[in-house]
């Protein structure tokens, strides 16, 4: 399905001047109405006090603010400008420690560099059409780690147990 992006609002937090540049442009040929750009996570959060993003895409590995200290403040710190922002991680490190410790901080989608367009298209389709409920625990606040129910169609798909035998 295409979407209409023309009022979205992006915001992109890239240290790299030459990936914040490509990533407008491929944008902005999705037709994204207002993009904004901040070259780490301190300027991003004060990007955010006088711009209302309805996502951030945000690197990793930038100082003096990386990605993953500014995905906590935006989700944990008391004066955030908005703790339910979807916020895409985009890093060039998809380890699994990264990938959960994204996870565990609140991330709404996780994407490795290097990008392509229709893989980020494809991001912000699935932040689009999330329609998972946000959860505060005592550490954590973000979108529920739980994804819908859907049924698992793969080679690795459990088959129900029908030989247990209860006593």
């Amino acid at each position: 399905m295409a979407y209409v992006l023309k009022q979205l609002r992006i915001l992109l937090v890239d240290d790299d001047f030459a990936m914040r540049a490509l990533l407008r442009d491929v944008l902005r040929v999705f037709n994204v109405g207002d993009i904004q750009t901040a070259q780490d996570g301190q300027s991003a959060l004060m990007v955010m006090r006088n711009y209302p993003a309805d996502i951030v895409i945000i690197d990793w590995q930038m100082k003096p603010m990386n990605g993953l200290d500014c995905l906590k403040h935006i989700r944990q710190s008391n004066d955030t400008p908005n703790p339910f922002v979807p916020i895409i991680m985009l890093t060039a490190f998809s380890d699994k420690p990264r990938v959960v410790a994204c996870r565990d901080a609140g991330i709404t989608e996780f994407m490795a560099k290097p990008i392509t367009a229709k893989r980020l298209y494809n991001r912000i389709a699935a932040v689009i059409e999330d329609e998972r409920n946000y959860i505060r625990a005592p550490d954590f606040f973000g979108p529920d780690r739980r994804r819908a129910e859907r049924p698992f169609f793969g080679p690795e798909r459990r088959e129900p147990q029908t030989d247990v035998m209860l006593d």
